[in-house]
Parts: structure tokens; C-alpha cells; sequence
């Protein structure tokens, strides 16, 4: 397993952990640069959720909960979430 797919997996099993019952789809993570020029993680989350909305308090905790992990596997670069339904990317670049 590549750095990278470690990396990955790290950061799907604490948000299907923090974020349950929701479900997640799928997880994808990107190496970026931010509007400042930092390194950073982007992780696109496609969530099933009941509702319209994912529980706030859950989804503000994620940082808190991945830094220790992160450090694990000696990431330092910070994680900007992104959160989708199915299918709400279909077309988005229309």
C-alpha cells in the first residue's frame, strides 16, 4: 500500500467513524495548494444523509478527530473537506 492509499484510508475510516449513520459513498483525496499557497488535503466526501443536512457538531469535529491520525503518518498538510450527495456532481461542470 502507497503513502498515499495509507493516507487515504486513514482519513475514510475516521469520517464513516465520526460521521455514522451516514453513509459514505465515497472519499476521494487530493494533494492542493490553498489561496495562500499552503499545502493542503482536499477530501471530497460523498455522503447518503437523511434529511438535508449532515449534523454540524459531527462535521466541525472531523479536524479535531483526524489530527492525531494524521500525525501517525507523518501528515502535516491540512484537511478542507468538501461534502456532496450522489449525483449532485453529475453535470456540475455544465
Amino acid at each position: 500500500m502507497t503513502r498515499s492509499e495509507r493516507l487515504s484510508e486513514t482519513i475514510k475510516e475516521i469520517v464513516i467513524e465520526q460521521l455514522a449513520p451516514v453513509q459514505v459513498v465515497d472519499l476521494v483525496v487530493r494533494e492542493d495548494v490553498d489561496h495562500d499557497g499552503d499545502e493542503i488535503l482536499r477530501v471530497e466526501v460523498v455522503v447518503e444523509v437523511d434529511g438535508d443536512r449532515l449534523d454540524p457538531e459531527r462535521v466541525m469535529g472531523l479536524v479535531r478527530h483526524l489530527r492525531e491520525p494524521l500525525q501517525m503518518v507523518h501528515e502535516e498538510r491540512f484537511p478542507v473537506f468538501t461534502f456532496v450527495k450522489p449525483g449532485e456532481l453529475d453535470g456540475a461542470a455544465a
